[in-house]
């Protein structure tokens, strides 16, 4: 969570690659599949109601400051389906970006 913490206050690598006008790719936003499964009902409603759990979180890493591109990987047409319309999307506000990666950081 370091870099999605520092984009928030404006500092931090993601930041200084956007000032220099480098695309910021994302890799592996499900974190090779795991990521959906620790997102419970709660946090996938913080994050938008509506979505699965993969698709909030797709739409949580797309939402970071100074992110322009996700690389992902999907299974099966429906998967990139499910991942277009979450990056289709209004991003997340700072403030609900930054409620989701404090619950997401704690314990």
């Amino acid at each position: 969570m370091p870099p999605i913490a520092q984009a928030m206050d404006g500092w931090g690598p993601l930041p200084a690659a956007a000032g220099a006008g480098l695309r910021v790719m994302a890799s592996a936003p499900l974190h090779g599949g795991e990521l959906p499964g620790i997102v419970d009902q709660e946090l996938d409603d913080l994050i938008r109601p509506g979505l699965t759990p993969a698709q909030a979180c797709v739409l949580a890493v797309a939402s970071c400051p100074g992110v322009t591109d996700l690389l992902i990987a999907a299974s099966s047409a429906p998967h990139w389906s499910q991942a277009a319309e979450a990056v289709a999307q209004p991003s997340l506000t700072a403030a609900k970006l930054r409620e989701t990666t404090g619950v997401l950081a704690s314990p």
